[in-house]
């Protein structure tokens, strides 16, 4: 009688260990992602206590800025990520340490150009907005105590990076709780026991990350020591940190994915400005629906994160196959969650959408637009996943100009939707946007395999 065996034996034994691998760094990464809205919210409560309505304008606005500066330099994260983990591939103890350096080394000159500058990013910040003067003077008391946290922000940006890149997703998880709970705890403190109002909120926050920096050093130094069994602190690895070929590469880099991001963030504003010419109702509606749909990019985040290490760690390893079989593997999983949040949206979005505002009119709106919601998470899960891909092979200008294209592609297609179907044209518009991004990659990621064989590539 022939003997039957388990279905789960057709799986070969190397991709249900880099399942497992997969797993062990999407899930810490998720729930890092899904940490970071909490925060604001937890802000939200504490000056929507207040008495008066000032000083929670004053934190949207103040915290709005940073948004802006913090998303545009989050290239930090990306190409720390990358370079690590093509540095664990090798095994390449001094690489992996002269990549953490040379990105902290940016990230403080960035963090002190920031402090120096502030003055300016305020005013032109309020140049750009009509809030009354009262509350421009509480969101400049805010953003004069929070920037100096910069330098150790964007430290804590490289630090979770390079945990990423090193296989280390739940101690960046550690980083990012930590950091939140401790923000938390001190603007609670600061406000309510100290009689503080929103500059106490500016003041916890860079407190908090100054502490998480500190937490930061202290996992890396661990980690570091436990992987390579020497300390990270070499003269020869601080000595290379302004050696002109390899910061030349992080440089060239990190400019890709800042002009990038800042594709993105472009799209992303002109979805709100063009949406807010059809009413407040679809004005509201919309960004109801695009929370939700930030939320969903939160968890799909988390498979791009994990396609980025081990994108990484085949590239360093010059191993192409390897690299296939991570990209099948972290596509496979992301794709069974965007299913999940298309389920999950087409059988209870009414109902969350009506926890979210108790308005008849917002939520009639959304519910026109709510089946956009429901497709999105099955076209967007492409674009998240290249990404992350992409990053892991550090070839940022493929990333660039891909997206590049993409915009020009969103703006084609707003010209012609926009008249025809109005905001359902707008939301059309965003969907074709998400689905140019990830093919704008896949034509080059035959690129990115041949790469692998020679270690990577950053153009």
């Amino acid at each position: 009688m022939k003997k039957l065996t388990p279905a789960n034996d057709a799986v070969p034994p190397q991709d249900r260990a880099l399942s497992r691998e997969m797993w062990a760094i999407a899930v810490p990464s998720i729930l890092a992602n899904i940490s970071i809205p909490l925060l604001g919210l937890a802000d939200s409560f504490i000056m929507g206590h207040l008495e008066g309505p000032e000083y929670l304008a004053a934190l949207a606005l103040g915290a709005m800025i940073f948004s802006v500066l913090y998303n545009g330099f989050n290239f930090l994260r990306m190409a720390t990520t990358g370079f690590a983990a093509q540095a664990y591939g090798r095994e390449d103890a001094r690489e992996s340490s002269v990549v953490l350096f040379r990105a902290t080394f940016l990230a403080l000159v960035i963090g002190a150009l920031l402090i120096l500058a502030s003055p300016l990013i305020t005013s032109l910040s309020f140049q750009l907005t009509a809030a009354e003067a009262h509350v421009e003077d509480l969101a400049d008391s805010y953003f004069n105590l929070r920037i100096f946290g910069a330098p150790f922000a964007l430290f804590n940006f490289v630090a979770v990076g390079w945990l990423l890149g090193m296989h280390r997703a739940g101690d960046a998880l550690l980083v990012q709780i930590f950091m939140n709970v401790t923000n938390i705890a001190l603007n609670i403190y600061l406000v309510y026991g100290l009689g503080m109002d929103v500059d106490g909120v500016g003041l916890g926050t860079a407190l908090a990350e100054f502490l998480a920096a500190f937490l930061s050093v202290f996992l890396i130094y661990r980690q570091y020591r436990r992987y390579f069994g020497r300390s990270p602190f070499r003269r020869s690895a601080l000595a290379e940190i302004l050696n002109s070929d390899g910061l030349t590469r992080l440089l060239k880099l990190n400019l890709d994915i800042f002009i990038r991001t800042l594709c993105l963030m472009a799209a992303m504003a002109s979805f709100t400005i063009l949406g807010s010419r059809y009413g407040s109702a679809i004005l509201a509606a919309n960004a109801i629906l695009m929370e939700l749909q930030m939320l969903t990019s939160y968890g799909l985040d988390g498979f791009a994160q994990a396609a980025e290490i081990l994108v990484g760690k085949a590239t360093g390893r010059k191993n192409p196959n390897a690299l296939r079989r991570a990209a099948l593997v972290s596509g496979k999983f992301a794709l069974y969650a965007a299913l999940a949040y298309a389920l999950l949206y087409a059988l209870l979005g009414s109902g969350i959408v009506a926890l979210l505002t108790d308005l008849d009119t917002i939520r009639l709106e959304a519910r026109h637009y709510l089946w956009w919601l429901i497709l999105l998470p099955l076209f967007s899960v492409w674009s998240f996943l290249f990404d992350g891909i992409f990053i892991g092979a550090t070839a940022g200008a493929h990333m660039r100009n891909g997206m590049i294209l993409s915009v020009l592609f969103y703006a084609l297609c707003l010209a012609i939707t926009l008249p025809l179907w109005e905001n359902h044209g707008l939301w059309f518009s965003y969907t074709a946007f998400m689905v140019m991004r990830a093919l704008t990659l896949i034509r080059h990621y035959p690129d990115i395999e041949k790469a692998a064989s020679r270690g990577g590539l950053s153009s």
